[in-house]
C-alpha cells in the first residue's frame, strides 16, 4: 500500500506536524494506529516517567531495612530494596487481577502498578560496591550521586557516564575517560578538566570541540596539537609558565577562567552536528549508523527516528529514550537488552518481546498491561492466560479502549495507541528529565496538568559560607571534610539545590592531585550549570554561517541542514564541508 505524508495537529500543544509515508508503513507493521501528539510532546511525555536524580530516604516495606529510593516517602506505592525486589521469594502474579471491562485500561493500570513493589533503584544485580546512592546504575562499582551509569568505577556527581570511565567528577556524556573533571560530551581524555566536545586529550584544560591534544589549554577546533595556548603555539616551557600563571588550583583563578572559557566558545566554530560514519542521518553524536532521523546519542543503529540516547544496537524504532539492543519498538523507555516489539512499554528488558503497555518486565514475551513480572508470558494485568484466550482478551480490550478512552485533567483523550498518560507517573514533573529538557514554572507546570514537588525543608544546618572558603586548594586542611557547606544558591533556585553540601575524602584527595579548588556550589546546582553545555533535543532548519570565500562559495555558503542549535544562537555554525576545511 502506497502512503502519503499527512499534515496533522497535536492534540496537547495545538501545533502542527507531519507523519511521512514511511511513518506510517512502520505503525502498519507494528499494528498500531498513527499518533495524535506530534514527536516533541511524546518525548516529553516519556521523560515524566524518568527521575533519575531525585533521591530520598525510604525503609523498605519488606525488610525494613534502610534504603536511598527515586520514590519520594509519600508517594502510594511499595517500594522494596534491591536485593528484596530481585529475590526469588515474591511473584508478581500474586497481584494480577482480571479486567474489568466496565471500566478504562489506564485507570485500572495505574491501580496495579500502584499495588505492586517496585524497586527502590533501578540498578541490576551486577553492580559492586559504593553504588547505593546512584539510580539507573549497572555493571558498575563505587558510583556515588551519578546517575545512568554503566561499566564504569570511581564517579561521583555525573550523568549519562557510558562504559570504561574511571575517576571521573561532575562530567556529563561521557566515554572512556580517565581522572577527568568536569568535562561534557567526551571521549577517551585522560588528567584533564573542562572539556567540552572533546577526545582523546592528555592534561589539558578548557577545551572545545579538540581531538587528540596533550598540554592544550583555552583553546578550540585544535587537531594533533601539544603546548598550546589560546590557540597560539608554544614552546613546553612557555606554556607551563602561562598554565601556572592562570591559578588554576584557586577558586578566583579557575572563576575567572570558566567567565573566559565561555566566552571563547562563543566565537569558536562549531559543526552543525557530530556524526561518524553514517549515511542519510539527521541527528547529533551518531555513530556507524544509517537512515537515522532526529536522534541523539546513537551507535551501530539502522532506521530509527526519534530516539534520545540509544546504546548499542538499535534498529527499525521509533520514540525510544535511552534503550539499547531494540528491533521494532516504538514509545519504549529505559528499556534494552535485546528486547522486540516493546511497545508503549516502560523499563522492560532482559530479552522482553511483543509487550504492549507493560512496566518492568524482564524476560517476557506475549504480555498486554503488566507490571514486574520476570519470564513469563500470554499475561494480561499479571494474570495468566492460555495462548488463545490470551490473544482473543487483547483483541477486545484493544476495542474497549477505543470505544471508552480515557481523559486526563486537561482533556487529551488516550485510545489504543497513545503512551501512558502523566498522570500515571508516581513522579512530579520537576523530579524527571522533563523539568531539565524543558524548564518551566511551577504555576505552568500545574496549568499543564502535571505534579509539581517543593523541595523538603533540610534540617542540617551549614557550619561554613561558600564565600568563605579558602581560595587555594592547597591551604585547604583535612578539617573540611567535617564541615557542612552553604551552597551558593542557598536552595533558592529551581535544581533541586539541596542548600548545603560535604565534601568527602576521596573527593578532597582528587581535588588536591588534580589541583582544582573546593567546589561553592551544591552536586544539583552543578549539574545544572552543566547543561547549558547540551542543546535541548530538538531540530531547527538552519543555513551555514561561513562567510569565507575560501570554501567554494564567493559569500555566504548556501548549505542547509538541520541542527540542535537554535535559530536563536549567535555562535558560528558551519555544514560539514565548511568546518572540515577550517577544522582538520
Amino acid at each position: 500500500m502506497e502512503y502519503q505524508s499527512e499534515k496533522r495537529i497535536c492534540q496537547n500543544c495545538k501545533g502542527e506536524f507531519t507523519i511521512e509515508p514511511e511513518d506510517f508503513g512502520f505503525y502498519e507493521k507494528i499494528k498500531v494506529p498513527p499518533p495524535t501528539w506530534c514527536p516533541h510532546c511524546r518525548f516529553i511525555r516519556r521523560l515524566t516517567f524518568i527521575n533519575h536524580r531525585s533521591l530520598y530516604k525510604r525503609v523498605c516495606e519488606n525488610c525494613n531495612k534502610f534504603m536511598i529510593s527515586m520514590y519520594h516517602p509519600d508517594t502510594i506505592i511499595p517500594v522494596w530494596c534491591v536485593k528484596c525486589f530481585i529475590s526469588d521469594a515474591w511473584d508478581a502474579r500474586d497481584y494480577a487481577r482480571e479486567y474489568d471491562f466496565s471500566r478504562n485500561f489506564f485507570e485500572q493500570f495505574k491501580e496495579l502498578k500502584y499495588s505492586i513493589p517496585h524497586r527502590t533503584l533501578d540498578q541490576n544485580e551486577r553492580n559492586g560496591e559504593g553504588c547505593e546512592y546512584s539510580n539507573l546504575c549497572f555493571t558498575s562499582k563505587n558510583i556515588y550521586l551519578s546517575f545512568d551509569v554503566g561499566g564504569s568505577e570511581y564517579i561521583k556527581y555525573s550523568s549519562y557516564v557510558f562504559k570504561n570511565n574511571k575517576n571521573c567528577i561532575d562530567s556529563l556524556f561521557i566515554k572512556e575517560n580517565d581522572k577527568c573533571y568536569e568535562i561534557i560530551q567526551a571521549i577517551s581524555n585522560y588528567n584533564s578538566s573542562f572539556l567540552v566536545e572533546s577526545d582523546q586529550c592528555i592534561e589539558s584544560h578548557f577545551l572545545y570541540d579538540c581531538s587528540n591534544c596533550v598540554n592544550c589549554c583555552m583553546s578550540s577546533n585544535l587537531r594533533n596539537k601539544s603546548n598550546v595556548f589560546r590557540n597560539k603555539q608554544l614552546s613546553k616551557e612557555e606554556y607551563k609558565k602561562t598554565i601556572a600563571d592562570l591559578r588554576l588550583g584557586t577558586h578566583s583563578g579557575q572563576l575567572k577562567a570558566k567567565e573566559e572559557f565561555l566566552e571563547m566558545t562563543k566565537g569558536a566554530i562549531h559543526k552543525y552536528a557530530h556524526i561518524k560514519n553514517s549515511v542519510n542521518t539527521v541527528g547529533d553524536f551518531i555513530e556507524n549508523s544509517k537512515n537515522i532521523y532526529h536522534c541523539y546519542g546513537l551507535v551501530d543503529a539502522e532506521n530509527t527516528k526519534y530516539v534520545f540516547v540509544g546504546a548499542n544496537t538499535t534498529k527499525d524504532s521509533q520514540d525510544l529514550v535511552s534503550t539499547g539492543r531494540l528491533e521494532e519498538c516504538y514509545e519504549a523507555t529505559l528499556a534494552g537488552r535485546g528486547g522486540s516489539r516493546l511497545i508503549f512499554s516502560f523499563s522492560c528488558g532482559g530479552g522482553s518481546k511483543n509487550l504492549f503497555y507493560c512496566d518492568s518486565c524482564r524476560g517476557c514475551s506475549d504480555c498486554f498491561g503488566c507490571v514486574s513480572l520476570t519470564k513469563k508470558q500470554y499475561c494480561i494485568f499479571n494474570k495468566q492466560y492460555k495462548k488463545e484466550k490470551y490473544e482473543e482478551l487483547v483483541s477486545k480490550i484493544i476495542k474497549q479502549m477505543n470505544d471508552m478512552p480515557y481523559i486526563d485533567k486537561i482533556g487529551n483523550k488516550y485510545l489504543f495507541g497513545e503512551g501512558f498518560s502523566t498522570e500515571i507517573s508516581p513522579f512530579a514533573y520537576n523530579e524527571t528529565t522533563a523539568f531539565e529538557e524543558q524548564p518551566l514554572p511551577k504555576e505552568k507546570i500545574l496549568s499543564l496538568g502535571y505534579k509539581w514537588r517543593d523541595m523538603e525543608s533540610k534540617t542540617y544546618v551549614p557550619t561554613i559560607k561558600a564565600n568563605t572558603l579558602l581560595d587555594n586548594i592547597n591551604d585547604i586542611k583535612d578539617d573540611i571534610l567535617n564541615e557542612i557547606i552553604e551552597c551558593s544558591n542557598k536552595g533558592k533556585t529551581e535544581t533541586q539545590c539541596t542548600s548545603a553540601f560535604r565534601i568527602l575524602s576521596d573527593e578532597l584527595a582528587f581535588y588536591r592531585q588534580m589541583n582544582l579548588p573546593i567546589p561553592r556550589f551544591c552536586p544539583n546546582c552543578r549539574y545544572h550549570n552543566r547543561l547549558i553545555w547540551r542543546n535541548p533535543f530538538y531540530f531547527y532548519k538552519r543555513q551555514c554561517m561561513c562567510e569565507l570565500s575560501n570554501h567554494n562559495h564567493q559569500e555566504r555558503c548556501m548549505t542547509e541542514f538541520e541542527t540542535m542549535y537554535s535559530p536563536d544562537r549567535t555562535e558560528k555554525i558551519y555544514c560539514k564541508y565548511c568546518y572540515q576545511q577550517e577544522v582538520s
